[in-house]
């Protein structure tokens, strides 16, 4: 058999499985958060009479023991930090793909111990972390003729595509967010793996939609005024969530609270807010069909907004774990009844259950940076084009606001605030990853500092070379000669006061994209590397050293993209 028709074969195996995998991984996720929160707000046991006041502790019970089981893991996995879709965006533009398979699979078991305790935290973030981590798993199964990078939009595409029962969604959703590129053998197995994924859980777990909206019809023409300034409304309230997921750590980790205390500080302030407000709990997907359905009151939708707002942010910022897309759909679908129920009071009527949706679309597409795929995800929801197409100006209004003063995502900034910028591409990535330690040689001639420059230029002409260092005894480096110079000067007694002055020197930590910024003017032969430690020498780097890194660089990149291996 051909290599091509080989290589047919293993990418429709591999969408298959992977589709298969997730969906089945996926739908035991969302059912066992399903059962853990049907136990806490089914458990009478908790219940107790204060001030003539029935209250149920069970929120904070299970949160706290959420928390213990949390702090367990990190002790005794030593995980210092979870995982999520970040790190599959940054596993999906290195070369190499690698992604952390324990840290993936133990982040998902902590996701699912905090939403099952009650942490205000979502589900996808970890799955689509989860599909990642598989397909890195698997990766050595088809003896790397795929490149993982395939098998992180399988898993990606296929997480959303089971939780949302949303197949071109989640193939979308996997290009636009993760991987930043298509090509015609990355998307054949991804299509397949998102469309096996839905097709598993409609034949396994019945296929019913996780949010469910009535709106079939609106007036296009006549809602696009209110699409356009509502999605500016949108925006707003998607970045006051960014940054309050961004700036609170940083807020708390000044209160030099251990981290291991923390988590229970978090569990304490959530499970008491949720014995009064037991709908902010959670990943809140009953609260939020009950929004797109205006099952529930505007004054009480404002409370669910600014409470679910404020919990999030508590929860992942003091140690529980999980998604922030959940809880970006719920404050989404609160702002849309919100923003109704504003226009409302100037005597302005409107579509409640048309702004809740767009709102649930628009904020949940500014924070995870995919306003595409939110659009096809509001047509695979609603069965309606005309909402899909109003979305559109919601959404990109949204998105509009959220970029120009945030970023692009949630996650592009989780990776800035990590010294990774993702927009730079692939061929950035790598070059900052890889150190010029890496490349260095150790093809040179050192001489020590009082060597007689006629000495030195015998052993220079011997060797063929223009230039060589000096080192001391102790092997500290003294700096470099040139033969030029040498032979100009052959009546000094020692090379060390003929030593090139303003010399280029490069550290072996130095990344090779430092050194290209470093060596843009530099003329001469090689360029020491040096330990910033010991300031001694490991080893020489020439121009053509860079170059070939770069080339290479630049083959590995066509390689990924293509969706091969070479």
């Amino acid at each position: 058999m051909t290599r091509p028709w080989k290589l047919v074969i293993l990418i429709i195996c591999v969408g298959l499985f992977i589709g298969t995998a997730v969906a089945l991984a996926t739908k035991v996720f969302v059912n066992s958060i399903l059962f853990l929160t049907d136990l806490r707000e089914g458990a009478s046991i908790f219940e107790a009479g204060i001030m003539g006041v029935k209250l149920n502790f069970a929120p904070v019970i299970t949160l706290l023991i959420a928390a213990l089981i949390i702090n367990f893991i990190k002790k005794y996995t030593k995980i210092t930090r979870f995982h999520g879709p970040a790190d599959s965006i940054y596993g999906a533009h290195r070369t190499d793909n690698e992604i952390d398979t324990k840290t993936g699979y133990f982040s998902t078991f902590a996701a699912l111990i905090s939403a099952g305790g009650g942490a205000s935290v979502g589900q996808y973030g970890p799955l689509v972390h989860f599909g990642a981590t598989l397909g890195t798993s698997i990766r050595l199964l088809t003896r790397n003729a795929l490149s993982t990078d395939i098998f992180i939009g399988c898993g990606t595409a296929a997480a959303i595509s089971a939780g949302f029962n949303a197949p071109i969604a989640g193939l979308i959703f996997a290009h636009e967010a993760l991987l930043r590129h298509f090509s015609i053998k990355a998307i054949t197995p991804i299509a397949i793996s998102s469309f096996t994924a839905a097709a598993v859980s409609e034949r396994v777990f019945g296929g019913s939609q996780v949010l469910v909206t009535n709106v079939k019809e609106i007036d296009l023409i006549g809602f696009l005024p209110m699409a356009i300034i509502s999605g500016l409304f949108f925006g707003f309230v998607a970045l006051i969530y960014m940054q309050s997921l961004s700036k609170a750590p940083q807020i708390l980790a000044k209160t030099k609270i251990p981290p291991s205390y923390l988590i229970f500080v978090g569990a304490l302030i959530c499970g008491l807010v949720g014995m009064f407000y037991p709908e902010v709990l959670g990943i809140g997907t009953s609260t939020i069909n009950s929004m797109l359905n205006i099952e529930i009151s505007v004054q009480q939708v404002l409370i669910f907004l600014i409470l679910k707002l404020v919990l999030t942010t508590v929860c992942l910022s003091t140690g529980f774990f999980g998604g922030v897309f959940s809880p970006a759909l719920f404050v989404g679908a609160a702002a849309g009844i919100t923003f109704a129920g504003l226009i409302a009071t100037i005597g302005l009527e409107s579509n409640y259950s048309v702004l809740a949706l767009c709102g649930m679309a628009s904020v949940g597409a500014s924070v995870i940076g995919t306003p595409i795929a939110g659009v096809l995800l509001v047509i695979e929801l609603s069965n309606s084009y005309d909402l899909g197409v109003i979305s559109i100006v919601s959404i990109a209004s949204a998105t509009l606001i959220t970029y120009l003063f945030f970023g692009q995502s949630l996650f592009d900034r989780q990776l800035l605030n990590r010294g990774i910028d993702i927009a730079l591409g692939r061929s950035h990535l790598k070059l900052m990853d890889q150190s010029i330690g890496s490349l260095s040689s150790d093809d040179f001639i050192a001489f020590l500092p009082n060597t007689p420059p006629k000495q030195a230029i015998k052993l220079m002409i011997a060797n063929e070379v223009t230039e060589a260092y000096l080192v001391d005894e102790k092997g500290i480096y003294r700096g470099k000669i040139r033969l030029v110079d040498l032979l100009s000067n052959t009546a000094q007694k020692q090379c060390y006061e003929l030593r090139e002055n303003n010399e280029i020197l490069l550290l072996d930590q130095d990344s090779v994209l430092q050194g290209i910024e470093t060596c843009k003017n530099f003329v001469g032969e090689s360029i020491p590397v040096i330990n910033k430690d010991k300031n001694t020498i490991t080893g020489i780097i020439t121009e053509s050293d860079l170059f070939t890194a770069y080339l290479d660089l630049n083959r590995q990149i066509r390689d990924l993209e293509a969706g091969l291996r070479s």
